[in-house]
């Protein structure tokens, strides 16, 4: 059976499973799921160490926008550069030069 995007994004794996639903009255696509067997495996040591890492450096994100005075200091600093979009991305991309890679 035929992809039925023009285009895909990323890299498939022969033994991807691919899901998508269809709209029966114009034939739309509405969802896509896609499904690889190596998802059901725990993860490794490093993707978890990652995973910790992100989860504390979220928190770090929202202790500092829930203190009124480093949020103050870290609004006027966004608001010197232009980078960053919003608020939340520059703290976020502020605190994550400190994590080792």
């Amino acid at each position: 059976m035929a992809t039925p995007f023009d285009s895909n994004k990323g890299k498939y794996a022969a033994t991807d499973e691919i899901y998508f639903k269809v709209r029966k009255f114009d034939d739309q696509v509405i969802g896509v799921r896609m499904k690889h067997p190596a998802t059901n495996e725990p993860p490794t040591e490093a993707q978890q160490s990652v995973q910790t890492k992100f989860t504390n450096l979220i928190g770090q994100v929202k202790t500092a926008l829930a203190d009124s005075e480093q949020k103050a200091t870290l609004t006027k600093e966004w608001k010197a550069q232009k980078r960053c979009k919003t608020l939340r991305g520059y703290v976020f991309s502020k605190f994550s030069k400190n994590l080792n890679p």
